[in-house]
């Protein structure tokens, strides 16, 4: 014999069955009542859009500064990297020569013997 035979899925198939016509019985009330609410209070409905819209737009403009700051700080970090000297890439000082001329002891002539 076996044991799942024993199980009787009848009653749990009409329990779950009538709690899903009641939860949709009762949506569609509310969804009934709420329509016609809007229909019989247009500027209430429409003052609620708007407080809506503006709580959305309100929500959009932050995210997008938001994701702003963070494209801005990873380009800033970005760039700052690409500046900086990486170990086993400068074979000379040719690349800086130029940013750093007139600048500093290479072109005053303490080092290089050039006055």
């Amino acid at each position: 014999m076996d044991w799942l035979s024993n199980i009787d899925t009848g009653g749990i198939a009409d329990a779950a069955s009538s709690a899903a016509a009641n939860i949709w019985d009762g949506v569609s009330d509310f969804a009934t009542g709420a329509f016609t609410w809007i229909g019989e209070n247009p500027e209430a409905a429409n003052l609620i859009g708007g407080v809506a819209l503006g709580a959305a737009q309100g929500y959009m403009a932050d995210r997008q500064a938001r994701d702003q700051r963070a494209f801005e700080r990873e380009m800033y970090d970005k760039r700052r990297e690409d500046r900086m000297a990486k170990p086993g890439e400068v074979s000379s000082y040719d690349s800086h020569l130029k940013t750093i001329a007139g600048k500093g002891l290479l072109s005053s002539g303490m080092i290089t013997g050039e006055v």
